[in-house]
Formats: structure tokens, sequence, C-alpha cells
């Protein structure tokens, strides 16, 4: 048995969302050992906020090396495995320590910024100035990296149900951290010395195929395989069709398998497949527990708005009553332009963000259902709902579950089904968990 340690992407989380490429690997007899880096899946923390990218590089690499340092996987090989972010932060960790490691697996990595996506230096410029002062904002515009990332429809609606992965807009101190990082690691790529195999898919539109081909160029190491996927996306370990995932995995056990002196070993075909979600023809629309923080940033937005207003205005009348002009005016305007980008956030909730489903619900008669923190299920129709998910509902099925009381001494009865009709209602929004859509 050998142990590999795995990194996950941006916004992504182990426990889930990792769960099946760990059970794929150990089901070859290497023991995977991974983490949620802070404010990541179920670790403490301000969401997907980075305030400084070496923090995650110290957390993997101590954790990492507490777990190689057990009397179980003292004498074994011990190799990295990272997605996307991933990738970079096991790089990282290989720098910290370059004899440590054996190799490393990775997958579509994030070690260069492609000229097709670096932003402009000044825009760069502006942004470093006020990232101390709005470090937590979600102001950085991106498109849906799910959609983006992911090919087959199902498994990217399985990824999308999942609360513990990120799918807001990127905080302002992390974009420019992981700008930072890139390029800081696109300077050094001569520095890696490890054994790698990097796999990228030559459709990805998230990170370039040439951001691995430059790594494998003008990386140091003896030791480093490529290997690129015609047709195939960025998430090629869980977002391709199965047959895909499969032909991506039989080449990483191969791989790994050759320099574990296990390449006799037989690969299986058959794909190791978990369990979907209970309810596939629903679609998630929220929970109680993000609701206080959307309150919070629509504050922020307000005020933001304020501030760019004023700021722009100041501008202005200074570089009139100087008679002409220079930089700070083009700052202004760059600013008031980023800042009015947060005024837009309260429509979006409700015309294409999480707010839009209850809204397609009262357009379209569409049924939805709901899950209450008394563990009864709602499903029916929405006549009414404001922006705290209070909700006036028709034409009402309520479901729950029961255990009949039995006598003392007697076996326990099963639980039993129940519902029943309700023809209006007024639901508090405090009472729900998450709103499922019914597609149909």
């Amino acid at each position: 048995m050998e142990v590999e340690y795995q990194e996950v992407g941006y916004g992504m989380e182990c426990s889930d969302f990792m769960r099946g490429c760990g059970t794929r690997l150990a089901s070859y007899g290497y023991a995977v050992i991974g983490i949620d880096y802070e404010g990541h899946g179920r670790s403490k923390g301000s969401r997907c906020y980075i305030q400084k990218f070496d923090n995650i590089i110290n957390d993997c690499s101590n954790f990492f090396k507490s777990v190689c340092g057990k009397e179980e996987y003292r004498d074994k090989k011990r190799f990295m495995y990272g997605e996307s972010m991933g990738g970079a932060v096991a790089l990282l960790i290989h720098k910290k320590d370059p004899a440590f490691w054996h190799g490393a697996v990775l997958v579509a990595p994030m070690c260069k910024i492609s000229e097709k996506v670096k932003p402009h230096p000044v825009v760069v410029n502006i942004l470093t100035k006020i990232e101390e002062v709005i470090p937590k904002w979600k102001i950085v515009p991106t498109k849906d990296v799910i959609d983006a990332a992911f090919k087959d429809p199902v498994k990217r609606e399985e990824i999308r149900s999942n609360r513990l992965i990120y799918q807001d807009k990127p905080r302002l101190k992390t974009a420019l951290e992981m700008l930072r990082t890139s390029m800081n690691l696109e300077d050094s790529l001569g520095e890696v010395t490890l054994p790698f195999f990097v796999l990228h898919g030559e459709a990805d539109i998230v990170t370039d195929p040439e951001v691995s081909k430059a790594l494998y160029e003008r990386a140091g190491s003896e030791d480093k395989t490529i290997k690129l996927y015609p047709g195939m996306w960025h998430g090629l370990t869980s977002g391709e069709p199965d047959d895909n995932i499969e032909i991506v995995f039989s080449d990483i056990i191969a791989w790994l398998d050759k320099r574990c002196g296990a390449a006799d070993r037989v690969i299986s075909a058959q794909p190791i497949r978990l369990p979907g979600p209970a309810i596939r023809n629903f679609v998630p629309l929220s929970s109680s527990e993000t609701r206080e923080k959307r309150q919070k940033q629509k504050r922020s937005n307000y005020f933001c708005l304020l501030i760019g207003v004023f700021g722009f205005s100041f501008l202005i009348q200074y570089e009139s009553s100087n008679g002409r002009r220079c930089p700070s005016l083009f700052v202004g305007k760059m600013l008031i332009v980023l800042l009015s980008i947060l005024a837009k956030n309260e429509e979006e909730e409700f015309s294409t963000g999480p707010l839009s489903v209850l809204m397609m619900s009262v357009k379209n008669n569409t049924q939805v259902l709901i899950n209450c923190r008394n563990n009864k299920k709602l499903l029916g129709r929405v006549r009414a709902f404001d922006r705290h998910c209070n909700m006036v509902l028709e034409n009402v099925r309520e479901m729950w579950t029961e255990v009949p009381k039995t006598g003392k001494g007697k076996k326990k009865a099963q639980p039993v089904n129940k519902d029943r009709f309700i023809s209006k209602m007024f639901l508090r929004g405090d009472s729900v968990i998450i709103v499922l859509r019914n597609p149909k």
C-alpha cells in the first residue's frame, strides 16, 4: 500500500466531491488522505476567502507530514494528487521540501495564467489598491465555472446540488492571491524536480491546456509525463461521461503502479459508481444557512455604490478645479464601473440567482418541494414570497414519517409515511432548509 495525498480545486471539498476519486484510488491499494482548505468544505473560516495563499500551503504541508509520520505510513511512498488549484498547491508543497515527495498527479493544474484570460496590468493595479479595504467583497465577475468545467449534465447538476461547494463570485482578495500565485509559479516552473504526470482535456476552457504543456516543457524533472485528452473538459475525473473517466483513471493508476513496483497489476475496467442523490428531478434553490450572508452582502452593496458615486464626483471636481486630466480620473471611472456591478446583485437574485426559482414558480405556476426544519416536506405552488424566503403556498401536500407506538416489550414498528392536503398556508423563511423546483 502506498499513500496518496489529495489537494482539491478552488471552491471544492473532499468529503463528497472528491470521494469518487479517493474510492477509486483506494480500490487499487492506495491509502488516500485529503484536507479541506480553510474556508472550503467543512473547514471553518469565511467561505472561499484566501487571505494568503501561503497559509494553504503551510496547512497542507504540515497536515500531510503529520500523517506521513504515523507508523503505518512511515515507510510508504508518498504521492500528491491535485486538481486545478490543487495542482498549484501540490507544486508549491513540493517546493517547500523537494526531496520529501515521490511524485505528483496533476489534473488540469493552475500553474500558469493563460494569455487568453490574463487581466490587463491596469486592472490588476486598480484592484490591488483596494484589496485591503474590501478584501472579502464578492465583486470579481466570472462565468459559471460548473457549467464550463463539467461536461456530463447529470454529474453537473449533482455537483451543483452539493451545498459544500462554493458557487458565488470570487472574493477580491482570493482572486488576487490566486493570480499572484499563478504568476509566481509560472516564473519558477524550472524549479519543479519531482516525478509528475500532468493530464489535461484539450477542450478545457477553465485552465488552458497550454498551461500543462508549459509545465511539461519547462520543469526540471527527469521523470515527467503529459497526456492531453481530445474533446474532454476541465473535470476529467468527475465531470466526464463514465467511459472517459475510466480512461483517465486507468492512465493514473498505470502511472502510479509503475512507480510503486506494481506495473503487472491488472487494471479493472469496471467503473466504481457512487450512489446519486435521492431526488434527481428537482434542482436546489437555497438554504436558510446562506440567507443571513446574502443580506449582509446586499447591505454592503448599497454602501459600496454610495462610496463609488461619492469618489467619482470628488475626482471630477478635483480635476476640473485644476484644469487638467490625470490617471486618477480614469481610476475613478474604472472604480465606479466595478462597484456598480454590485448594485445589480439584488436584481440578479430574482432574475438569474437563487430566488429566480421562486420567481419562476410564481410566474409559471409550477411546483416546488420544500424541506423544513421539522423534518416535514411540502409539495405545492408558490403564490407570493419575499427576499427572506417567507412564502404563501397553495394546494400543498405535507409529507412526513411517523413511527407508531407499540406496547412495552413489543418489537419496534416500521415507520409509516403520512401526508395531508392544505389548501393555503404561510411558511416562515427561517423554517426552510432547502427549496427544490420541479423541472417538468
